[in-house]
């Protein structure tokens, strides 16, 4: 049988997924993306080039794929229960002599300050670590590979080697039975009510990026798989499973329900100018139709589940899903066509002659915040 006819009215990338629920049942999930530049001053402009859907995930260091985060998580989740929040860039000190500094960002009413430290180290002293003193830094990675977390493999038996489980890909953990290590990283990024005092504390791991979905605060959202599972359910999820596993932002910035689109978005100590304010595009959610083979039509709202703010690459990006059940699978859909009026007035970079000017929605004051 022919593939559906797809036909995209919008201005921004389209695509469907064939996928199945959490009974095994087949469904339809239709993806909008929007890629917007931030432009100087914090004014949008729609990307000429429109991104795909990343469907395998964009790693901070492709390199080490057992140890490193995801930058840019895989986008093919078949349904978000609520609007995740990134943040991706670096924390910017506003001098040469910066050894400690506190940022922070907003998104509407989701809010996160983290202190950003230089580069530490646990150091063998007295007959226990110290931790030494930060070095002065211009730019740190806001990655979970600089908060708390990691590996402590110093064991000469395999078997007693240990990980922090909410974050195995960062620095600083220490195993109550692994062995005293000489020179061990510290974490650059901190809770602000948790400081770091013994290389023994457990402070929670401190980002703004994804949450990769073997890590703890997703793990435990995936549901039982044992043997009454496999007797019982399989290949259906578990019965425990919870959707907000489909979640990937970090605990905090996993929004209370769907964002609308029109949110301000304000950061500090996240861009080279220091403070940094401006709007969601405030874009009509697109709508999708969806045609089956059998006469029935289905007309859906996309939900605005997904918003990554990259400050390194000055790039938006928001994205819409919504999805439907069919009743035997792909072949049942005939048509689905997606329509956002709206997005084809939205200005340009390509065609832009002058500047946007945007409104920087921070209140008058410092643009860093130094720690005590």
């Amino acid at each position: 049988m022919p593939h559906a006819d797809f036909d995209n009215r919008t201005a921004f990338f389209a695509d469907a997924l064939h996928m199945v629920d959490e009974r095994f049942a087949p469904r339809l999930t239709v993806v909008v993306k929007a890629t917007f530049d931030i432009l100087p001053g914090g004014a949008l402009a729609l990307r000429a080039e429109q991104m795909p859907l990343d469907t395998v995930g964009t790693l901070e260091d492709p390199e080490a794929v057992e140890k490193s985060s995801y930058r840019y998580e895989p986008e093919v989740a078949p349904f978000k229960v609520a609007t995740d929040v990134v943040i991706l860039g670096h924390a910017h000190a506003p001098s040469t002599r910066t050894t400690c500094l506190d940022v922070g960002a907003r998104v509407g009413m989701l809010w996160r300050t983290l202190r950003v430290f230089g580069d530490r180290v646990w150091v063998r002293a007295w007959g226990g670590s110290v931790l030494t003193e930060p070095l002065p830094f211009e730019r740190i990675p806001l990655t979970y590979e600089r908060a708390f977390g990691g590996w402590d493999e110093s064991s000469p038996d395999p078997r007693k080697h240990a990980f922090e489980r909410r974050n195995p890909v960062g620095r600083g953990f220490h195993s109550r039975r692994g062995r005293a290590r000489e020179r061990v990283l510290a974490p650059n990024l901190e809770s602000i009510p948790h400081p770091i005092r013994s290389p023994r504390d457990t402070p929670p791991p401190m980002g703004f990026g994804f949450v990769s979905p073997h890590w703890q605060s997703r793990l435990a959202l995936a549901g039982t798989y044992d043997a009454a599972w496999r007797e019982h359910r399989f290949p259906q999820l578990a019965a425990n499973f919870s959707q907000l596993h489909y979640n990937a932002a970090s605990p905090g910035f996993i929004a209370p329900g769907y964002l609308h689109g029109d949110e301000e978005i304000q950061t500090v100590g996240l861009s080279p100018e220091g403070v940094l304010g401006f709007s969601l595009p405030g874009v009509s959610a697109p709508s999708v139709r969806v045609s089956l083979v059998h006469g029935v039509d289905h007309r859906l709202v996309t939900a605005l589940d997904t918003v990554i703010v990259d400050l390194d690459d000055r790039r938006l990006t928001l994205i819409w899903r919504a999805c439907v059940p069919l009743p035997d699978g792909p072949h049942d859909v005939r048509a689905i066509e997606v329509s956002c009026p709206a997005s084809l007035e939205l200005p340009r970079s390509d065609t832009l002659t002058q500047p946007l000017i945007a409104a920087n929605h921070l209140p008058p004051g410092r643009e860093h915040y130094s720690c005590p």
